[in-house]
């Protein structure tokens, strides 16, 4: 009896302490889940609150992941800590480039401030944008600027939208840098053709734009990338200055920009204009292979005549102006500060233009019936500046005029001085 006795106490004893075990269990479940509570119902932050913590980010790496564990979930628009990370890099990285050292102050922009730097259609696709100015320790063209989404009830938020947007058009502008740097025309050629448009640009003309591109960068861009300065960087748009680039004639240093646009497709025009090749074949008049005369040289009539193997088909003097116009078969040729005799006549050859197809040439590569995809063969960039190409012979310049007919034809060759 005594043994059927203990064992019977032992086991309600053994219940006891398991139900007693299960409630303390409950009871610190709910005091886990109260604390866990308390702990992330954070109030919201103000702006002033989120730009210092995202400055505090920025100024040292370190801090990074204690910024964003301190921004309520409520104003994170569902960002990951990842593209937190990453946004927070390439801050880091363009306040570099731009030489502003440590943010050491900030000022929150004014509705008008912010509509006028970023435009009516950003407002019109995130809504209501704030912004705060960063202000660093050193004088700087190019200040950092920080964005935020709004709502109605004044809540600020880390768009997440507007971040992912930054890092994929900040990774494709680092993409296509790197790609020139390492002297890759192919992949340079994938990521100009979206933005090139019209039939003119064959698969072959787009690769003769990237080899020169990549020509220009290798021997005319003296700045590293990590010096390149970002000058405006916003979800569709990103602008670069690359500060030190050899001039044409190699005595000067000048800028050279560069703009990243999204499309609504998804793809990216890269405008990254550089002028055409400085061809100084482009002063002359060219029959086959030989060149016959220099715009900008004097001639006499009876030399000209020589030259051409023939006399001009019809010639106007104007006595008053100083001024001729000899006209051969399909070329007309100008001639300025003319001084004639009763036998001959001088004057310095300031324009020619090939009227017709013929034998004759500019230069060796241009000429009337050629297409604009044969004109880009030859001169990549010439559409940049509407098919007008500079050429500096060292003590002047001189600027060759391509004219097309509505079937994109060219009609007419023009140089002058």
């Amino acid at each position: 009896m005594r043994s059927s006795a203990l064992k019977k106490f032992i086991a309600l004893s053994m219940c006891a302490v398991m139900v007693f075990s299960f409630a303390a269990c409950n009871i610190a479940g709910q005091i886990r889940h109260q604390v866990h509570d308390s702990m992330t119902e954070q109030r919201d932050l103000s702006i002033q609150e989120l730009t210092r913590l995202l400055i505090s980010a920025i100024n040292d790496k370190r801090n990074t992941a204690d910024a964003y564990s301190q921004i309520p979930q409520t104003q994170t628009d569902g960002l990951s800590y990842s593209y937190f990370y990453e946004y927070m890099n390439i801050m880091r990285s363009v306040s570099s480039h731009n030489g502003n050292g440590k943010t050491v102050s900030f000022r929150i922009m004014s509705d008008d401030e912010c509509l006028s730097f970023l435009g009516q259609s950003i407002f019109d696709r995130y809504g209501h944008i704030r912004g705060a100015e960063l202000l660093s320790s050193s004088e700087s063209q190019y200040p950092l600027y920080l964005f935020f989404s709004e709502d109605d009830t004044g809540r600020v938020t880390l768009s997440q939208e507007w971040i992912t947007s930054i890092i994929s058009i900040y990774n494709y502008s680092t993409h296509y840098f790197t790609l020139l740097d390492n002297y890759n025309a192919d992949a340079v050629k994938a990521l100009l053709m979206p933005g090139l448009i019209g039939d003119e640009y064959t698969d072959d003309v787009v690769y003769a734009k990237a080899q020169q591109l990549c020509e220009f960068y290798r021997l005319r861009v003296m700045s590293a990338i990590s010096e390149y300065e970002i000058t405006r960087l916003l979800p569709d748009q990103m602008s670069v200055r690359i500060p030190e680039t050899l001039a044409p004639d190699g005595a000067l240093f000048e800028e050279h920009l560069v703009d990243f646009t999204r499309q609504s497709t998804g793809n990216y025009l890269i405008d990254d204009s550089i002028s055409a090749t400085n061809d100084i074949n482009l002063v002359y008049l060219v029959r086959g292979d030989e060149r016959l005369i220099r715009v900008g040289n004097e001639y006499s009539f009876s030399q000209l005549n020589t030259v051409m193997g023939c006399t001009p088909s019809t010639f106007t003097y104007d006595e008053d102006a100083g001024m001729i116009i000899a006209i051969y078969p399909g070329v007309l040729l100008r001639f300025d500060e003319v001084s004639a005799t009763a036998d001959d006549w001088t004057g310095t050859l300031t324009s020619i233009r090939l009227i017709s197809s013929s034998v004759y040439s500019i230069g060796y590569n241009l000429y009337p019936g050629m297409t604009r995809t044969q004109v880009l063969m030859a001169y990549p960039f010439a559409d940049e500046s509407d098919y007008l190409i500079t050429i500096n012979t060292g003590s002047r310049d001189y600027i060759v005029e391509l004219m097309f007919d509505e079937e994109g034809i060219v009609q007419a060759v023009k140089i002058s001085g």
